[in-house]
């Protein structure tokens, strides 16, 4: 894509891009331009200075990097900005989980064990699978280095599984700078669309600290 067509238009993350962003504590460059991105208040235009200075990196190098989150599908440039979403958390959180699973039953929690927002479950439930959820969180913490390091699994979610091996209800962590949430979400996850995006970017725009 050139320079000319790349001009005017405004940087969108992908579902695959926010995924990445925050699937790991690790950081590396392209990992904390997408949190920027998740975490910005406004929309934000593509300008290779502006990349630049976002990234720290000189203007070849941001360019470089950028690019591969294009081919990556980790992030698209669109005509338009895109929209934000700036509801009081509290209540959109709500309206947001549903759509992350098949069977409308997902809960958000903190690494505590605070259930920040749940839908189809009850209340009581919502809680307990949230404190089960930071001992899940603790037990992965303990081991990540034998998981992904010595073992190589590079994985970030645990999975509670049926005879066939398909996921009853799963753990997916995610890691915002120095916070880390879990999503539970029962039957089969739906985390490639646009919800999922939102979902984060709000939680970026709170809790994000780097």
């Amino acid at each position: 894509m050139t320079e000319e067509i790349k001009s005017n238009q405004f940087i969108q993350i992908t579902p695959a891009g926010a995924f990445f962003a925050t699937v790991c504590p690790e950081p590396d460059s392209a990992r904390a331009f997408l949190l920027q991105l998740l975490s910005a208040d406004v929309p934000i235009p593509y300008t290779p200075l502006l990349i630049s200075k976002l990234t720290g990196l000189s203007k070849e190098e941001a360019e470089a990097m950028f690019q591969k989150l294009l081919d990556r599908g980790f992030a698209e440039l669109k005509p338009t900005p895109p929209e934000m979403i700036n509801d009081n958390l509290e209540s959109v959180l709500p309206t947001l989980l549903p759509d992350l699973s098949s069977a409308g039953k997902v809960v958000l929690a903190d690494d505590l064990g605070f259930c920040l927002a749940s839908s189809g479950y009850e209340e009581s439930h919502s809680e307990e699978l949230a404190a089960l959820a930071a001992d899940i969180s603790s037990l992965h913490g303990r081991h990540n280095s034998l998981l992904n390091g010595d073992l190589s699994l590079m994985g970030e979610s645990w999975g509670l599984l049926d005879p066939v091996g398909l996921s009853q209800v799963g753990f997916w962590m995610l890691y915002l700078g120095k916070q880390r949430f879990v999503l539970v979400i029962e039957k089969m996850p739906r985390l490639n669309q646009q919800v999922y995006v939102d979902l984060l970017s709000i939680l970026a725009r709170r809790y994000l600290n780097y």
